[in-house]
């Protein structure tokens, strides 16, 4: 049997703190990141070890990249903090959640039925609308760090001439549309790709299932970058557009 559900479920209790599937992911791969790091920390000095090494040259092309877009290097070193973490989370979340013992190998019995223990963050629209307003929230962020207050706010409330006055009224709502576009797009595609994973596996099971697996792997990949990507564009589109505004 395969159980297949939109939302989170809840798998354990933690002083009355309900603890969700999704959620207990998540801890995962917090945790296992938080390793990584430390791992870095502790051996960073370290030149001939593969994982600093790693490490290093991912760092190297992610500000290359982020270079490329921004064309600025202050606005790049600003912005790598939190373009480099959504991408890294939201990869490992993807890539793990495909991994055995993730993708429905482990279950918990409720009165609900069997409900699997892992399941992927960006599976439940929970996690990527949060992961949604954290970007649209950033993207204001360094829009009124950068140019201030005053040109921000004439971006959406210009009274210079009604075009102007509508535009800015567009603007506001494209600026809350981002959230929605984050969010789904992530969510549609992980969930999709999980959804197909669980029925291939559940009705021809060992070896066909695998080619789909590299698949989604490289599909975790681009929907992390695309993310990431996003919401490198919007804030130098934005704060490119506030200032001719």
């Amino acid at each position: 049997m395969i159980h297949i559900g939109l939302q989170s479920e809840y798998v354990a209790s933690l002083n009355g703190f309900l603890i969700t599937n999704t959620f207990l992911t998540s801890l995962v791969v917090t945790l296992l990141l938080l390793f990584v790091g430390m791992i870095y920390y502790l051996e960073r000095d370290n030149h001939q070890t593969f994982i600093i090494k790693a490490i290093r040259a991912a760092t190297f092309q992610l500000l290359q990249f982020i270079d490329m877009v921004t064309e600025d290097r202050t606005l790049s070193k600003q912005v790598f903090p939190l373009v480099a973490t959504f991408f890294i989370f939201i990869v490992t979340a993807n890539v793990l959640g495909l991994l055995p013992g993730f993708l429905g190998a482990f279950f918990v019995q409720t009165a609900n039925g069997a409900i699997p223990i892992f399941k992927s963050p960006n599976s439940d629209l929970s996690t990527t609308i949060a992961l949604a307003l954290i970007s649209v929230v950033a993207i204001q962020y360094f829009s009124v760090r950068i140019l201030g207050v005053k040109t921000y706010i004439a971006r959406f409330v210009n009274f210079s001439s009604p075009i102007a006055f509508v535009l800015g009224f567009f603007d506001i709502i494209s600026e809350s549309a981002k959230i929605i576009s984050f969010s789904f797009r992530l969510f549609g595609n992980v969930f999709a790709g999980e959804v197909l994973l669980l029925v291939i596996a559940f009705l021809v099971p060992y070896a066909l299932p695998l080619p789909f697996m590299i698949l989604e792997v490289f599909v975790g990949v681009i929907q992390a970058f695309i993310f990431a990507a996003l919401t490198l564009t919007f804030i130098q589109s934005g704060t490119l557009r506030v200032g001719r505004s």
